[in-house]
């Protein structure tokens, strides 16, 4: 880890007033003339005169039967909401405020410093525009993100930014200062509006020397792994580069890793359907209740990766056709191909903390050994092996490079003193999980986005997840060697079938670990036999009678057989619901995966084979196995919105190859762990 470089030291050394003040002349990345670099203003008329802006404007006229300046006079009051209005001053003041809050709530905040310093060299004399596509799992991503360019004299860039922000009072013009420009979360159905966005977004790209920032993931990740892209800002950055607006755009993958989120808590009762707190000025004041206790969130990591040509996506061919014909849409798999390229660089450039290991040891011991819980001493040296486990796979693990026992010992202390409100070592050193509940306090007007579930099952449910989302980041390098062990299974398995089980798994997970669905069956071959290969290497599988079974160290074969167990279960009961949905019925994503929750509910409570594990409830897994079905073409948009058709010949095949795996779950299920492994919660859920 010595190439990452703690930002904070430095500002807990010096004044903030005088460091925020500094002479500064940021850099601008992206290099233009004064003729082609636009103002506000010269950008918000460059959207009006734009062509497909004035046909839009014209023909929402004749259709309406409205004056053509009534609607040249909304599509500037669009505009006008949307721009962004960068303000030097507004940005150093803020930063004052910012490193102090900073400074109160993390102990660090770490940056891949000569990656960065690489880049600023390369934007110096570079001809291109840039766009910065960090990973989403906190609302602090993009001030972390502009915190980290403004300490290194970068400028901040245009950032996208979500409506919920422009509407909180005083906030919302503030954000708009430091480079927010806003837009709707949904305006397919609105042409004026489509029209004036993508033509400022197009001219951002071209015509401003600042950079520009958006989540390619779209929302943030409440189970903090990798979800699926979304595509439409992504589609619309790259028409400039289609047209010949800019010879190319650089975008630059960060990935960003928390050893706590300051949204935690609420991640977990988010994924079970309890709807987030609406955003709000108010929202905002409550939340400095985290300045209480200082570093309590620990570290950040910012692993800046290398950055992706945008022209290495394109072919002469794409550009021929826009020559061609103006509404030739860029190909949809240039799209998919560029974004899954972002993923992959969160994926494999996150940070696992010393936190994340123990979360994933926990989980495997609660399940397989409830009679012997872990002490300090055995938590260890299981610490030891888990870590050696990750970096075989390509991990990066924030951890001292000392395999020493008592440094190991400590690294995890550290660890539990910041996650102290979820698991503690109780007087007699055993890890135990602390309750994390007391009552879900909902306003009148709420509306629970799946099943009401009963408060016993949040009991358990709420702690449980809000300790399995942090064994989540682990599996973005153990996702393919997890796989490999189901498909191999308790009982061994041929090589044929084995690779069978493994297509099958990698095809239905695909959406929930963000994985390219992928048609190439030879493809899928190799990525099966390095998998294979390299567990046969190290015994974690073994070869008997021709057949693949599981090898010398039963303790990882275990660890990875059942961590993908309670994503396989929410699809199946997504699955089976979707099988039994009567026909006469509306299937909505919302009405299967409530249904769905309530069968996982039942099924916890009934004590089935299926659903043991309380991650099976998340709202989230439901959703992204029905995206699967659409991507597979099982289930199919019905001519009403936002309702399907399901191919239920397909489904039934689908449902037996997923019995046919002949899964066995642990002997234990939590709703056994609870009763012996929780101590009481250290604060209610504010909520």
């Amino acid at each position: 880890m010595d190439e990452y470089v703690d930002l904070l030291l430095a500002r807990r050394k010096d004044c903030d007033i005088l460091w925020a003040s500094r002479s500064m002349d940021p850099l601008l990345p992206h290099k233009l003339s004064l003729e082609s670099k636009y103002s506000r203003h010269q950008m918000i008329e460059a959207v009006l005169n734009d062509e497909k802006v004035k046909l839009a404007i014209t023909t929402l006229a004749a259709v309406q039967h409205e004056s053509i300046n009534k609607v040249v006079k909304d599509a500037r009051v669009m505009i006008n909401e949307m721009a962004s209005k960068a303000c030097l001053a507004t940005v150093r003041w803020l930063g004052i405020i910012i490193t102090k809050v900073l400074k109160r709530i993390f102990l660090s905040i770490y940056i891949n410093e000569s990656t960065l310093l690489r880049l600023q060299k390369e934007m110096q004399i570079s001809q291109v525009q840039y766009v910065y596509v960090p990973s989403h799992r906190s609302y602090l991503d993009f001030i972390l993100l502009s915190y980290v360019l403004f300490s290194y004299d970068m400028a901040l860039p245009n950032i996208a930014s979500g409506m919920d922000f422009y509407q909180m009072h005083v906030i919302g013009e503030l954000l708009r200062k430091t480079g927010a420009f806003y837009m709707r979360r949904s305006f397919s159905n609105d042409l004026l509006y489509k029209r004036v966005f993508q033509s400022y977004v197009m001219s951002l790209v071209e015509h401003s020397d600042r950079a520009i920032e958006f989540f390619i993931e779209g929302t943030r990740s409440r189970s903090l792994k990798s979800i699926i892209p979304k595509f439409g800002l992504l589609s619309t950055i790259l028409e400039s580069l289609l047209e010949g607006g800019v010879p190319d755009i650089h975008f630059i993958p960060i990935s960003i890793s928390y050893e706590r989120p300051p949204e935690e808590l609420l991640f977990a009762y988010e994924l079970l359907g309890v709807p987030k707190p609406k955003e709000s000025t108010v929202g905002l004041l409550q939340s400095l209740s985290i300045l209480q206790k200082p570093s309590a969130y620990g570290s950040v990591f910012f692993n800046i990766g290398e950055p992706i040509s945008a022209c290495n996506f394109l072919n002469m061919e794409d550009r021929k056709a826009r020559v061609l014909s103006p509404y030739v849409k860029l190909p949809s798999t240039v799209l998919e191909k560029l974004a899954y390229c972002v993923i992959d660089s969160h994926k494999k450039n996150t940070v696992l903390m010393p936190f994340n290991l123990i979360a994933l040891l926990f989980n495997e011991r609660s399940q397989v050994n409830l009679d012997n819980p872990y002490t300090l001493d055995s938590l260890v040296n299981d610490y030891v092996w888990c870590k050696n486990l990750l970096q075989t796979f390509n991990a990066t693990v924030h951890s001292t490079k000392s395999y020493d026992l008592n440094d190991m010992r400590q690294e995890i202390l550290n660890a539990l003193k910041t996650q102290e409100e979820l698991l503690t070592l109780d007087p007699l050193e055993i890890l135990r999980l602390k309750q994390r509940h007391r009552g879900t306090k909902l306003q009148i007007n709420t509306r629970i986005k799946g099943h009401t579930l009963s408060e016993k099952i949040m009991q358990i449910a709420v702690p449980v997840i809000n300790m399995s989302i942090y064994l989540n980041p682990t599996l973005s390098f153990l996702i393919k060697p997890a796989m490999v062990t189901l498909a191999i299974g308790k009982e061994g398995v041929e090589y044929g079938c084995g690779f069978e089980r493994y297509a099958l798994l990698k095809t239905i997970l695909s959406t929930e670990f963000a994985m390219p669905l992928i048609d190439d069956e030879s493809l899928i071959k190799l990525e099966w036999e390095e998998t294979l290969n390299v567990l046969l290497r190290l015994n974690y599988i073994s070869i008997q009678d021709d057949k693949y079974t599981e090898g010398q160290n039963s303790q990882v074969f275990s660890l990875l057989y059942n961590v993908l167990l309670p994503f396989i279960d929410a699809i199946y009961v997504t699955y089976l619901v979707l099988f039994e949905w009567d026909e006469s019925t509306d299937i909505t994503i919302q009405a299967v995966s409530t249904e769905a929750q309530k069968r996982i509910e039942q099924a916890f409570f009934n004590g089935n084979e299926w659903g043991k594990h309380p991650y099976s409830l998340c709202l989230d897994l439901f959703s992204t196995s029905i995206n699967n079905l659409l991507v597979q073409g099982i289930l199919v948009p019905a001519e009403r919105r936002c309702t399907y058709q399901i191919d239920k010949i397909r489904l039934a095949l689908l449902l037996e190859k997923l019995q046919n795996l002949s899964l066995k779950r642990p002997p234990i299920s939590y709703r056994d762990i609870v009763l012996l492994s929780f101590t009481p919660p250290a604060m209610p859920a504010k909520l």
